[in-house]
């Protein structure tokens, strides 16, 4: 999953005022962290007062003369100062060590977001906007500028400004209460501190590492808890059943008594909204931007997937159910909790790839370094860390990016790779500020990379299974994207793109860790870096690039299939039952009783409402993008470059599909996706 930290509607990005002078010192360009008690608060408050005063003084300008300039960009850029100053504050929410910090930073990021909606609902600010753009000529502007204007009025209509004074009014009121609710939901999956006890002999299995690093308690059990780190480890090694069973009850039950009511009163206000929108359904008004353009397609892509993953998810099933009954005689079915595990278990047999193995050739730290080896040949950039950086937590590091050609400075970012309490479960790329063209100068971007991989633990660094490299790969894409972005505008910048594009580049550099030579230049065992992961094991692990691939689409498509189920109804729907029945149906296995998974989809309360079929849309694109690749070498600089200056550059500056026919030199399709998948 990537995260973007944003600005609703007219701002979609975020960016800083600072010239693009670059140095190896903290300075300016680099976002806050260090606030007292109530800062936060303060700075958020203070920020929007100012916007408002700024917002007043473009309203004045007499009507004859408001333009694009002094109107419409003006308006981009108040709100683009906005972000820079707000959300570094906000952004502790996710990140910070004080509980009482993290909380401001979400009651910041709540009031930000009521007050966003505020503003670009209003009356007189849209008259201002149509004004500006009906005094404006419109061949005189160049491309970034006309794209501003069609974003910014697709941006009104969809907040309702086209609706008589007293919808409109309920419209605000509704978004603002949506806003609230997403944002709870949010915080209650962060502070989650559930775990389970397990015994000495529950934790057969597991890895030595794992248990050495596991709480003991004081009987003697160990207590296992629900963040990222343990609890996937936990499901793929841990050999006793209950255990892995009252595990995964415990995952699908987080926040389960706030999270279910705050979702089902979300379901309510978005069917409510998008009726007075004039939209048939909540999915119709989300994906009217998006590259799919409405509901009905985004059905019609699921369902064309669901019968030809159907009969590998059967086949793929069938294997695990095999192994299972082997290990486990009179075994009849597979559970809920199961699957993880049998699929490592079959990885070991078939494969001879044990994950905890390969581990040890993938240090984090060394890992990274070797990763943006691989970045810099391939967009033709360096990475240069800045020693002795202050940041929020142990183990943050900070970096510049310049430019291998003549290193020029282009942008930061921060790396947040440790797991503590508090901070955000996943693996995510925030954009806290985004590039944006100032007075003639580019303004440097910044942006953070926050994931939970395995702590250090009794003398072993933190080590990452080849799923985590590829995670690794994926969460660096977007961060390429947010940073080396060049559009002159912050709502058009970075990944501030369709959402049903959004992912593609990233889904495209996971390739990268599956090529034999990359994956030695990457590896390197954790005593001794010389010592590169064996020739066949990588024979071995390359093998696995399609194994279980049935079952891993199927929960996508049952995750794609639910959020379109959710966001499509017109009547109030029962999620949790409507998951589980979705559950049995497409994966044909029996749901976990007394659970409460939608609670737990953080996704559709972040952004992600209407669009997790994203992950499978946009990689239709990332898989024909990288057939360009294949054909060049996955190292060839000169490709490299094409697809940063014509995709990453870029941002939303040209319409997503523009932009991969331009990459591509021809119209997209499908053939590369299906043949990753093996269907026909």
């Amino acid at each position: 999953m990537k995260k973007i930290l944003v600005l609703p509607l007219l701002v979609v990005a975020c960016s800083t005022g600072t010239t693009n002078n670059g140095a190896n010192t903290v300075g300016e360009t680099i976002i806050k962290f260090d606030y007292r008690p109530k800062e936060i608060t303060q700075i958020c408050d203070e920020q929007m007062k100012l916007t408002d005063r700024r917002v007043a003084e473009v309203l004045k300008i007499p009507k004859t003369e408001k333009n694009f300039l002094n109107t419409i960009e003006a308006f981009e850029t108040i709100l683009a100062d906005l972000s820079d100053k707000s959300t570094p504050a906000s952004f502790m929410y996710y990140v910070s060590l004080n509980k009482e910090l993290r909380k401001e930073g979400e009651q910041c990021e709540s009031a930000l977001s009521q007050y966003l909606v505020g503003l670009t609902s209003r009356r007189d600010v849209y008259d201002a906007f149509v004004l500006a753009d009906k005094n404006s000529d419109h061949k005189k502007l160049d491309v970034a500028q006309n794209r501003l204007i069609e974003e910014t009025a697709k941006a009104f209509r969809k907040n309702g400004l086209f609706l008589p004074d007293g919808e409109l009014r309920k419209v605000k009121e509704l978004r603002q209460k949506l806003a609230n609710l997403e944002t709870e939901f949010s915080s209650n999956l962060n502070e989650v501190a559930d775990f389970i006890e397990v015994t000495k002999a529950e934790t057969e299995g597991l890895p030595e590492s794992m248990v050495a690093r596991l709480e003991k308690l004081p009987n003697g059990n160990y207590k296992v808890t629900v963040k990222a780190t343990d609890y996937t480890q936990f499901m793929e090694n841990a050999k006793n059943s209950d255990a892995r069973r009252r595990m995964a009850e415990k995952w699908e039950n987080r926040a389960a008594e706030k999270n279910t009511k705050l979702f089902e009163e979300a379901l309510g206000l978005r069917r409510e909204i998008a009726k007075l929108l004039k939209f048939k359904t909540w999915a119709d008004y989300r994906t009217e931007d998006h590259m799919a353009k409405n509901a009905k397609t985004v059905n019609t892509f699921l369902e064309g997937l669901r019968g030809k993953l159907a009969i590998k998810n059967k086949k793929d099933l069938a294997d695990l159910l095999k192994l299972k009954k082997q290990m486990e005689p009179g075994a009849t079915k597979l559970n809920a909790w199961d699957g993880t595990y049998y699929a490592n278990q079959l990885k070991k047999k078939d494969y001879s790839v044990d994950e905890e193995i390969v581990r040890e050739y993938f240090p984090s730290g060394a890992t990274v370094e070797r990763m943006f080896d691989v970045y810099s040949k391939l967009l033709s950039v360096n990475f240069v860390q800045i020693k002795d950086a202050k940041t929020w937590a142990p183990d943050v590091k900070l970096y510049e990016i310049r430019d291998a050609k003549d290193n020029h400075f282009i942008a930061y970012f921060y790396t947040d790779f440790i797991p503590r309490e508090g901070k955000y479960g996943h693996a995510a790329a925030f954009t806290l500020k985004a590039g944006r063209l100032v007075k003639g100068k580019y303004v440097t971007p910044v942006s953070a990379i926050v994931a939970n991989f395995n702590p250090p633990a009794n003398g072993r660094p933190s080590l990452l299974a080849h799923e985590e490299v590829e995670t690794l790969f994926h969460e660096f894409g977007h961060i390429m994207h947010q940073t080396l972005t060049l559009a002159p505008y912050a709502s058009l910048s970075g990944s501030s793109v369709a959402q049903d594009f959004v992912e593609a580049p990233s889904q495209m550099l996971e390739n990268w860790v599956w090529d034999p030579k990359i994956l030695k230049s990457l590896s390197g065992h954790y005593l001794d870096p010389n010592k590169k992961l064996p020739d066949d094991l990588i024979k071995q692990l390359v093998k696995t690039h399609d194994f279980n691939c049935g079952y891993f689409y199927t929960r996508q498509l049952l995750f794609g299939i639910f959020d379109m189920k959710m966001h499509s109804s017109l009547k109030e729907i029962d999620p949790t039952e409507t998951y589980k029945d979705l559950y049995k149906e497409l994966t044909t296995i029996d749901p976990l009783p007394n659970t409460h998974f939608p609670a737990t989809f953080g996704h559709l309360m972040g952004g992600y409402d209407a669009g997790y079929y994203g992950y499978l849309w946009s990689e239709v694109f990332a898989e024909d993008m990288f057939t360009q690749f294949e054909k060049a070498g996955l190292l060839n600089s000169s490709m490299g470059r094409n697809y940063r200056t014509i995709i990453l550059e870029q941002g939303d500056v040209y319409p997503a599909d523009k932009l991969l026919e331009k990459f591509l030199k021809r119209k997209p399709n499908n053939k590369a996706f299906f043949k990753r998948l093996g269907i026909s």
